[in-house]
């Protein structure tokens, strides 16, 4: 666990999110991370400032979720919160910022790229085509027979996620296209290699998705290049196969990180 707080200048506009940003970096042009939405019973261990996301302690600065567990939880969404990383950029005066964005972080960052102090997002594993794990009813096809591992991964879904919260009905749609800016935004995502991939519970539930819906996944966010195109959204081919967790891990962040200045944006047939 770090600290994401120490060292860095807070910039919150409400109760939605703030910016940390490192001191005396440049201002001119610099690199925001934003991480994925850990689940509701989880995001209070966050908020004491230690965090086991890398990529908070990684760049010039990163936004944080900072919404509280009670309230209107419908309020509590993506588009809401680009609202309050945009406003984090102006109290900032921050120029030319590159966002690095993994997991749900890249639906924020979508909804964020037309501000006019963005010049690009990194969506590393976005949701933005959704993911059924969001709302374990997607998947209870009444058609198919389940084993009851299934049974107990879909059971599962549904004790830790809550629906209630408009991040999460995001996370389950993916994003709307209307709302962003599709020449900043470009996606680095894959699929999973499901007979190579050592993390037995991110195929496990690849395998469900598959299995449901036929869309491949990385083991949690829907992956189906061909759909990506078809909505003009840029993305980077023969990126590593890698599963949800291993996306949004270090050597994954850092290679990110290194490429994010020289990333030329293919066009979209």
């Amino acid at each position: 666990m770090s600290n994401y707080r120490k060292g860095k200048e807070r910039f919150k506009p409400n109760n939605l999110g703030s910016l940390y940003v490192k001191e005396g970096c440049d201002k001119e042009n610099s690199t925001i991370y934003i991480g994925g939405q850990m689940e509701h019973r989880f995001h209070i261990l966050e908020q004491t400032g230690f965090t086991g996301d890398v990529g908070h302690n990684m760049f010039d600065g990163s936004w944080f979720y900072d919404y509280p567990l009670y309230g209107n939880k419908g309020e509590y969404n993506t588009r809401n919160f680009a609202r309050n990383l945009t406003e984090c950029l102006d109290e900032a005066k921050l120029e030319n910022v590159t966002l690095i964005t993994e997991s749900a972080g890249g639906l924020v960052g979508a909804y964020a790229s037309k501000s006019p102090r963005i010049q690009k997002v990194i969506a590393i594993h976005p949701p933005i085509l959704g993911t059924p794990l969001a709302d374990a009813r997607v998947l209870e096809n009444g058609s198919l027979d389940f084993t009851l591992e299934e049974k107990v991964l879909m059971a599962m879904l549904k004790i830790i996620v809550n629906r209630d919260y408009g991040f999460e009905k995001d996370n389950l749609n993916g994003v709307m296209i209307d709302k962003v800016d599709l020449d900043k935004l470009i996606v680095l995502s894959s699929k999973l290699d499901a007979k190579k991939d050592k993390l037995a519970l991110a195929v496990k539930y690849h395998d469900l998705i598959l299995k449901t819906t036929g869309l491949e996944s990385d083991g949690v966010v829907v992956y189906e290049p061909k759909e990506l195109a078809r909505l003009g959204i840029k993305y980077l081919e023969n990126e590593p196969e890698l599963n949800h967790i291993e996306a949004g891990g270090y050597d994954y962040l850092a290679d990110v990180y290194k490429r994010s200045r020289t990333i030329k944006y293919p066009v979209v047939q």
